[in-house]
């Protein structure tokens, strides 16, 4: 069954600006050649002295020795040269930078096959980055992608297919737990195992800093790390995480049930458009400027009766039925009892409710099916029909939420190492609740006590969709900044969001085009406009 859009091209796009059974022997520390790193690092490094580029640099009759050798214990399956100019896919984008690419297939139990892909630049900054997949996760469609802003600037990079091959469903999982363990937390941490190993390899010198980042099921799997892992990474940025997934696919089932049950979906999508024009009208300019994006959703007194229909009506109004949904989205999903599975999606939101819960295609409800059918029950003709909320989400957390669930808010461990969280989530996303992340953070940040003051951010981002997209301005340098956290230790309190006219010059490496900026505010501050200056400028809001 194809998911329409998939939580992974769109995930990974946005993710670059993200166990005891391993399989692979732990590699030994690192021999630091030096403890500087060489020239082309990213924002906060120190110059290099010309024996710590020398030790740093690749090539490729190097590149080429590594095929066929044991890295931590596992071969290395190929390893390829490319050159500036050659075309990567999935998009044949022109590549930006020499890098050697190592792949591996892992296989930490007899039920597993873990392709595992590391870029390496020819120059390197002695750092490490690994990245996060998408939905399901699953194949190499988005490895260019994803990889390119970070080896251009110099890092070491890995990503890995989470153990299978496919996207587009879940139809991998049925019946192989050891492959759902794989997918759930046991792929990135062997990955970065074999990164590390095979940096050390090549370039004869260890990596000095490793960050991970990741956007949706990115997200859950940078979270994943740190709660079970909390040595592999130095800093992670958690993006919109899925990190309560068995709960979110519980809410998709719900959402599907409801939407199967209205007479005509298709004539839901003009309406939420008329709906969304009635929050703005109550609460767009409640941040000092009329401009389409709403600063503080979470304040937002809006009531969908107010668009209901009258007896009768039928056009440019909600029916009962329509109503009856809305109000769920926006209240969130519960038992019968009053227990909150997932609360509700944003004010603001509702133009991106069909790509994901709304509509009879949205990606989220195709989710919730594979999940159901191939996780939980190993029923192919699962169906939303038979869905009881309170039955069938107690179900998923005792049959999957060992594996898939990363909602330990207890993460001291990753940071009385030193360890960085940078968290961010789009006020707009349809996917995942921003209130999830609210909550998630701020209890994580209770139980850190003293250390999530210097240790933890969270930036919500106002206008942003589900990891990027939306009307607001949805880029940032989450990887730059991150890095400049951890080399300065001075913690970010205000970032700036840009919205690029071409958007994929941040991955040909061409000048972006910025049409519009905007402050973001760490939690659980906001920007309000100044009352001077272009609303499009950066400058002209301050945190409150």
């Amino acid at each position: 069954m194809k998911i329409s859009p998939t939580l992974g091209v769109l995930m990974s796009l946005s993710a670059v600006g993200p166990l005891a059974l391993t399989g692979c022997a732990t590699p030994a520390p690192p021999e630091k050649v030096s403890s500087a790193p060489v020239q082309l690092a990213s924002a906060g490094a120190r110059p290099a002295a010309d024996a710590d580029v020398e030790a740093a640099l690749g090539d490729p009759q190097r590149c080429a020795a590594l095929a066929g050798r044991q890295i931590a214990g596992t071969a290395v399956s190929e390893a390829r040269y490319y050159a500036v100019g050659e075309p990567m896919k999935p998009l044949n984008l022109p590549n930006r930078v020499e890098f050697c690419m190592v792949t591996f297939v892992a296989k930490p139990t007899p039920a597993s096959s873990i392709r595992i892909e590391v870029w390496l630049p020819n120059t390197w900054n002695r750092k490490f980055v690994g990245v996060g997949g998408g939905g399901f996760s699953g194949s190499y469609a988005v490895s260019s992608i994803a990889l390119t802003p970070a080896v251009s600037q110099g890092y070491a990079a890995v990503v890995t297919d989470a153990g299978h091959d496919t996207s587009d469903d879940a139809a991998w999982a049925l019946g192989q737990p050891e492959k759902i363990a794989d997918y759930g937390y046991r792929s990135n941490h062997i990955a970065a195992e074999l990164g590390k190993a095979v940096s050390q390899a090549y370039y004869g010198a260890g990596v000095e800093k490793a960050y991970f980042k990741g956007c949706s099921n990115g997200g859950r799997d940078a979270l994943m790390l740190a709660q079970r892992y909390p040595a592999d990474y130095d800093a992670i940025v958690v993006g919109a995480p899925a990190n309560r997934f068995t709960d979110l696919m519980s809410s998709f089932a719900q959402y599907g049930q409801m939407v199967e049950a209205l007479p005509a979906i298709e004539a839901l999508a003009p309406k939420l458009a008329m709906v969304r024009e009635a929050v703005l009208a109550r609460c767009d300019d409640r941040d000092g400027l009329k401009d389409g994006l709403i600063a503080e959703p979470e304040k937002c007194d809006f009531d969908p009766g107010a668009v209901a229909c009258a007896d009768g009506q039928t056009e440019n109004c909600l029916t009962a039925p329509e109503l009856a949904l809305v109000r769920t989205i926006y209240r969130g999903v519960y038992t019968p009892d009053g227990r909150q599975i997932m609360p509700g999606l944003s004010p603001g939101s509702e133009y991106e409710w069909t790509n994901w819960v709304a509509g009879a295609k949205a990606g989220g409800l195709g989710m919730g099916r594979e999940f159901f059918r191939n996780m939980v029950y190993s029923d192919p003709t699962w169906s939303f029909g038979r869905f009881d909320i309170a039955r069938d989400s107690a179900a998923a957390q005792a049959r999957a939420g060992s594996d898939l669930d990363a909602v330990d808010t207890d993460l001291r461990p990753f940071l009385r190492r030193g360890g960085k969280i940078l968290f961010h989530h789009g006020w707009d996303d349809a996917a995942i609740p921003p209130a999830s992340t609210i909550g998630y953070f701020e209890a994580a940040s209770r139980s850190a006590g003293g250390l999530a003051d210097t240790s933890m951010r969270l930036f919500m981002m106002p206008g942003v969709a589900h990891c990027s997209d939306g009307k607001g301005p949805d880029y940032v340098d989450f990887l730059g900044t991150l890095d400049t956290w951890v080399e300065t230790a001075k913690a970010p309190d205000r970032l700036v969001a840009a919205k690029h006219q071409n958007r994929l010059s941040i991955y040909t490496g061409q000048t972006p085009t910025v049409v519009q900026t905007r402050p973001l505010c760490a939690w659980p501050r906001s920007a309000s406009y100044s009352g001077s200056g272009s609303g499009d400028e950066e400058a002209s809001f301050v945190c409150r």
